[in-house]
């Protein structure tokens, strides 16, 4: 990988006032490391999307076809709604405890 194509890590948070969301410090670590790879699935998921409606044209695929694409309205629905989908599916279980909380009852 070239000095071009390598990405600025984002920067994390440090010290003692680090955010907590679980109250268990690993569980947060856990959420944080699904999260990334949550990011990294969607990112890959749009980018062979773009593989395949270049590739539809009918013209020979090149990194500059693909990095050239911009999805029209309809095509940028299509990936919304498929994101948010995905983030249902995945986030479902917490999302049932939430409201089992918010309404007096007990999470599963």
């Amino acid at each position: 990988m070239n000095d071009k194509a390598q990405v600025a890590r984002p920067r994390k948070a440090r010290g003692p006032d680090r955010p907590a969301y679980f109250g268990a410090g690993d569980v947060d670590r856990v959420m944080a490391v699904l999260l990334a790879l949550t990011s990294e699935v969607a990112s890959l998921r749009e980018r062979l999307d773009t593989h395949e409606r270049v590739a539809a044209e009918n013209l020979p695929p090149s990194p500059a076809r693909v990095e050239a694409y911009r999805p029209d309205p309809d095509v940028e629905e299509q990936r919304e709604a498929w994101r948010d989908a995905y983030v249902r599916r995945l986030f479902r279980v917490i999302t049932e405890d939430v409201e089992a909380l918010s309404q007096g009852g007990k999470p599963k």
